[in-house]
């Protein structure tokens, strides 16, 4: 029986949601347009229909709502009552606590008061005569009464109906068995570099037939014809013997290499069909409706409109869409914020809505979309909207603005600065918003999911906040480039697309230089420069330069880099897992060698409105020259990489070396090295005697050296500060902004 009631509940929960969403908008459209004539047919026979499928799931409660909703809407039709707006803002709060029963009924939370709204329904139905009422306790319904309250529903378990259906297993497991299945791809991929290179063994192999086939004549020239068949042979010759066992051998490489192709062609294009069909299971399995998150946003509006005075209608849409359960996670505090925002400062008093001629409800509408490979959360509001003049005064007392600046500054700038941190036009703070810090919190939240959010005033009256982040945070398609001296990955997502054009054809007589694409200006500038490295843009005639178009918050930026890699699908380990800076990086992903390549955030790199951007070509001077030079010493490859990353993007010179021999042999060698970041564990030499070499040679010893290791014991930290070490940094508790700030200070 469980199974079976199960089964109607989660019927009854699509059936009832298609209801409602049916008659709110036939409310609208009334609202919208007075003129206009609903079907009232249609919204009775949803009503009534509602009645029926409650009766079927046992919720009486919204059995008897939808009864006497039924009953208001034939009052309606006979005439007896006004479908004006006293009728439908009824109806509406009517909808609304069906909406919120349901909800308590089979997830559990606060009761929901009906009596009230149950009252008012009873009076319109009874006006008109009503259908036959409900036979279940008539005489609390026919007073107006509020029914015994309803216990929530207990958490839904798994019996043995299901158990063929569903299978229990640990989160960890699950989110270890999708990691396995997203670097599966990318390994699979790899193997193409495989395809390529037997195909050059193939090509070399030819060729070296096509030579064989040319030398052969003369090798065999003095030869005799013993077959008398008109062929060549060897026999009874030792040169000519060895020969012919060569070339037979040789025919042999030849076919087993064709064979190991094909062979490797087919394994490819199987491993390819099942990895990609197992990673995309798998990333099903990760995917959840946004209902989720998002079921009871509607009520969370509703009862803080009701705390604060107001009337609000939540309009919620798209819960079907589907995303990564870790993004919807992480996305519902802000968007709980968002709607919070909407409701205290955005939406008006009923009287200042009415003396404002819009009608008493306000409405806030939630909805979830997909676009390409981004989800697109949008929450607005009818209300107030921004406040163009409060935002500037408030941005040129917290010095964000100068008074000139802030009188000519575009809409859009100004609008941004509500997401900096303590920025706040409210008068007083309550306990839902005013203190500034929401937004800036829910902006740093969406730039860690490699997103964008934006605020803008809606048209006609209010606001809307777009927020857009990548549906999933799987394997990524990156697109890989090569700036200076590193190789830095971009999500694919976030191009618009890439391009070699000439240095002429971009247009410098500008603010900043543009490039034409699409009917659009584009900005152009270094990502070198946006990443803080030194080094002039190359200034050639004509020469052609490599641009990735960036596409983020609706604004478009053309990145000059050195080269244009690839793109491929990785892996992407999380920034806070490196202990790199999130805002700037999402992470890291190994390359074929190793080494590790780390992953831009594109919304780090887009200019905010306003800002201006770096210049195409900036000469060297020689405070650029003389940047700090660091000397990176450890045996890991992706330690040693990541670290000449890091320093590198803060504007530092690096040179690295793979133990501590190599490291004294190179201060031998160089004479400007003003710092030294040391592993203790590496062969040769390891950190400890490194650090007593250097601060033993007077020509080294005021070298400032910071040991990064994973010892983490205070025996081995003691060591290491006694022999002169200047920090020491355990790798498991590894902070980019703890090395920077070392460095910092040291130097």
């Amino acid at each position: 029986m469980n199974d079976i009631r199960t089964r109607l509940l989660a019927a009854f929960d699509l059936e009832h949601k298609e209801h409602l969403a049916a008659i709110r908008e036939a409310l609208r459209a009334v609202e919208k347009d007075p003129a206009h004539h609903p079907d009232l047919v249609e919204i009775h026979r949803r009503a009534h229909s509602l009645k029926g499928a409650a009766r079927a799931v046992d919720l009486p409660e919204v059995e008897r709502l939808s009864h006497w909703l039924e009953a208001a809407f034939i009052a309606i039709q006979r005439g007896t009552v006004p479908f004006d707006a006293t009728a439908r803002d009824v109806v509406r709060r009517a909808l609304d606590a069906i909406e919120d029963v349901v909800a308590w009924a089979t997830r559990g939370g606060g009761e929901v008061d009906i009596a009230e709204v149950l009252a008012e329904l009873t009076r319109m139905g009874g006006e008109g005569g009503g259908p036959e009422p409900v036979q279940r306790r008539p005489a609390a319904a026919e007073a107006g009464v509020a029914p015994p309250a309803a216990k929530p529903r207990p958490a839904r378990s798994v019996d043995a109906g299901e158990s063929a259906a569903l299978v229990r297993i640990r989160s960890a497991g699950l989110e270890r068995l999708f990691t396995a299945a997203a670097g599966l791809l990318p390994e699979i991929e790899n193997q193409s570099a495989l395809v390529a290179e037997l195909r050059e063994l193939r090509r070399e192999w030819r060729a070296l037939e096509r030579s064989w086939h040319a030398m052969r004549p003369r090798l065999l020239r003095g030869s005799q014809d013993v077959s008398g068949s008109g062929t060549t042979s060897f026999a009874g010759d030792e040169t000519a013997l060895r020969l012919s066992s060569f070339e037979r051998r040789f025919r042999a490489l030849g076919a087993s290499l064709d064979a190991a192709h094909r062979a490797h062609d087919r394994h490819l294009w199987s491993l390819r069909r099942w990895g990609s069909g197992f990673q995309d299971e798998v990333r099903q399995l990760r995917m959840l409706p946004a209902e989720s998150q998002f079921s009871n946003l509607g009520r969370m509006i509703r009862d803080i409109s009701r705390a604060q005075g107001k009337e609000v209608e939540a309009d919620i849409r798209g819960l079907e869409t589907q995303a990564d359960r870790v993004v919807l996670q992480r996305l519902k505090d802000p968007i709980l914020h968002i709607a919070r925002n909407a409701v205290s400062h955005g939406v008006e008093t009923p009287q200042e809505r009415v003396v404002a001629g819009k009608r008493a409800a306000a409405t806030v509408r939630f909805e979830a979309s997909v676009v390409g490979r981004r989800l697109v959360l949008r929450v607005e509001d009818d209300g107030r909207g921004p406040n163009r003049e409060a935002i500037a005064r408030h941005a040129v007392e917290r010095g964000l603005l100068g008074a000139d600046e802030a009188e000519t500054a575009p809409e859009e700038r100004l609008l941004d600065l509500i997401f900096e941190p303590g920025f706040s036009t409210a008068p007083t703070a309550n306990e839902y918003a005013g203190r500034g810090m929401g937004l800036a919190i829910v902006r740093r939240e969406v730039t860690r999911l490699q997103g964008s959010v934006t605020l803008a005033a809606r048209e006609g009256c209010g606001t809307v906040v777009t927020v857009e982040v990548p549906l999933s945070l799987l394997s990524q398609r990156l697109v890989f480039v090569a700036v200076q001296d590193d190789i830095l990955a971009i999500p694919s997502n976030d191009v618009a697309r890439v391009l070699r054009v000439p240095a002429d054809t971009l247009f410098t007589d500008l603010a900043a230089p543009t490039i034409r694409l699409d009917e659009e200006d584009v900005p152009v500038t270094p990502l070198s420069a946006l990443l803080g490295y030194d080094g002039a843009m190359p200034q050639g005639n004509g020469a052609p330069l490599a641009l990735v178009v960036l596409r983020a918050a609706g604004r478009r930026v053309a990145l000059v880099v050195d080269a244009l890699l690839a793109t491929r699908d990785s892996v992407v380990t999380p920034a806070e897992e490196v202990g790199i800076d999130a805002a700037r990086f999402l992470g890291t992903v190994l390359m074929d060698d190793g080494s590790p390549a780390l992953v831009l955030n594109p919304a780090a790199l887009s200019p905010r409105p306003g800002m201006s951007l770096p210049p195409l070509v900036r000469p060297l001077d020689e405070s650029a020259r003389r940047r700090p030079h660091i000397l990176v010493v450890d045996d890991s490859i992706t330690t040693r990489t990541l670290e000449k990353s890091i320093l590198e993007a803060h504007g530092y010179r690096v040179t690295l070396c793979v133990d501590g021999r190599e490291a004294v042999e190179t201060l031998g060698e160089l004479e400007d090295v003003n710092l030294i970041i040391s592993d203790v564990e590496m062969p040769r030499m390891d950190g400890f005697a490194l650090l007593q070499a250097v601060k033993g040679n007077p020509m080294t010893s005021d070298l400032p050296v910071i040991l990064v290791t994973s010892r983490a014991s205070d025996e081995d930290r003691e060591r290491g500060l006694d022999l002169g070490a200047d920090a020491y940094i355990v790798k498991t508790r590894f902070d980019q902004n703890e090395l920077l700030a070392g460095i910092r200070r040291l130097l």
